[in-house]
């Protein structure tokens, strides 16, 4: 019996939203949330969900969206991880590294390399910033077997309200991932960081270092 003739995974609420949506692509098994925000003055959906499912469906070959009229349910069914290059405006609600923080774990299973480029805020107080994914989270990946092609290029910066950065991952394709074991932490040798300042005097990057000194 194939996936898509089992049961569809049924979920009720918006929590793991990301999450829910990628297990499914992953495993190829159907998705039902129903409940989403049904108790709310704005019920239903979000405009950054709504826009992280476009960009799901830009990197999906086959797949099948159906949110009703409130918004509040959503049927999604699941098509094959093509890859390619995809261009995709994040919009202003969300960071940039909202939608990479959730499509990263899909990228490895692609049928051919990824070439992502992302428009929109590279970094708030919200989501993790594109720096962190560039320095904190790529680096785990080699010890999958993620390696040779992986790389991820901050073009422009851009900055709540307006927006206006750009960036480009490039992920290659994996036909099977690493078994890792990392017990040993090692020691701390050096802590580093990132000051960027944007549409103010750059004297106040050298500020931020200083006081961070």
């Amino acid at each position: 019996m194939s996936l898509q003739h089992l049961p569809p995974i049924r979920a009720k609420g918006c929590a793991n939203f990301r999450l829910r949506v990628i297990f499914a692509t992953l495993s190829g098994r159907r998705l039902r949330i129903d409940e989403i925000r049904h108790r709310d003055q704005s019920p239903g959906l979000r405009d950054f969900e709504a826009n992280f499912l476009r960009l799901v469906e830009k990197l999906t070959n086959g797949c099948s969206i159906e949110i009703n009229e409130t918004g509040t349910s959503l049927r999604y069914s699941p098509g094959f991880i093509a890859g390619g290059k995809v261009e995709h405006d994040c919009g202003l609600s969300r960071s940039i590294g909202y939608f990479l923080e959730g499509i990263l774990p899909l990228l490895p299973f692609a049928r051919k390399e990824t070439l992502l480029a992302l428009s929109g805020i590279t970094g708030d107080d919200v989501d993790p910033s594109v720096d962190f994914i560039k320095q904190v989270v790529l680096p785990i990946l080699p010890h999958f077997g993620v390696k040779e092609g992986l790389e991820l290029n901050i073009l422009k910066r851009g900055a709540p309200p307006l927006g206006g950065g750009f960036i480009k991952l490039s992920c290659p394709v994996v036909r099977e991932l690493n078994a890792i074991s990392l017990t040993d932490e090692g020691y701390v040798k050096r802590v580093r960081g990132i000051a960027f300042a944007c549409r103010v005097s750059p004297q106040m990057s050298n500020r931020i270092v200083d006081g961070v000194r």
